[in-house]
């Protein structure tokens, strides 16, 4: 069947898991995945990959959680796939930045974007409306957002397919053996 819809690529927006509390004289970038986050985001994986969730590509911001949070991901859901670190989805990136940098010549239909929020919630709101404070998704620690563009940078606004908390997500991935 065609696609109708004109959209060729799926943005798939993930904030990092649950990170350690800040420490006095710790940068922030430096800042790790609790033990829990590490087990929530594994099952949280799990259930992207029960979705149906294929990736050719993953971004993440350098911060160590985000980093942590997207080799998580990329081990469910395609072991052995390259993790790229992109600066421009640190803390306090804007949106537009944060396109910039996504060109055609990747040659990726199904890009996962690991960052923060509030960067992410206001990313989605700049992709659906071309605002990103229009309509900010409230992002919680592991949330996914999937949102289909025409083209990489988009050029005009995008689909919303589907926005799952982090509950859901575990819940997708069924019982704990």
């Amino acid at each position: 069947m065609a696609d109708t819809t004109g959209m060729r690529c799926t943005l798939y927006l993930m904030r990092h898991g649950l990170a350690a509390d800040p420490v006095r004289g710790m940068r922030d970038a430096d800042r790790a995945l609790t033990e829990d986050g590490v087990r929530r985001t594994s099952r949280i994986a799990v259930g992207l990959k029960r979705l149906g969730v294929e990736v050719d590509a993953i971004l993440t911001s350098p911060y160590r959680r985000a980093e942590e949070t997207a080799r998580l991901v990329a081990e469910a859901l395609s072991p052995g796939l390259a993790v790229e670190l992109y600066p421009p989805l640190s803390a306090g990136a804007a949106a537009p930045d944060i396109l910039k940098g996504l060109k055609p010549a990747r040659g990726t239909t199904r890009l996962l974007l690991v960052g923060h929020q509030p960067d992410l919630g206001d990313l989605a709101s700049y992709l659906l409306t071309g605002s990103p404070t229009l309509a900010p998704l409230p992002f919680k620690k592991a949330a996914v957002a999937a949102i289909r563009v025409a083209s990489l940078p988009p050029r005009r606004a995008g689909i919303l397919e589907w926005f799952l908390t982090p509950g859901q997500l575990r819940a997708l991935a069924g019982r704990r053996k």
